[in-house]
């Protein structure tokens, strides 16, 4: 009975998160931001720092939420 519940209310939370969530598709050669945390990690510039890089030009994507991002001069950007 529990078990019936606990599947019950995933199938609810999973719902509940499909239905507010936007999927996100960008086209080759789209603009995009790039979260900092990429380039900085232990963000050693300090918390008043940009949240957010770019923008950047989408050179390829890979699979469905990753892409090659280049520079707009062109330069594509390692491990992004």
């Amino acid at each position: 009975d529990a078990h019936l519940r606990t599947l019950a209310y995933r199938r609810a939370v999973t719902r509940l998160y499909n239905h507010r969530v936007r999927h996100r598709h960008v086209k080759m050669g789209g603009l995009v931001l790039r979260k900092a945390e990429v380039s900085d990690p232990t963000r050693s510039r300090g918390k008043l720092a940009p949240n957010w890089e770019g923008p950047y030009r989408v050179v390829e994507v890979v699979r469905d939420g990753t892409y090659t991002l280049a520079i707009m001069e062109g330069q594509v950007l390692p491990r992004t």
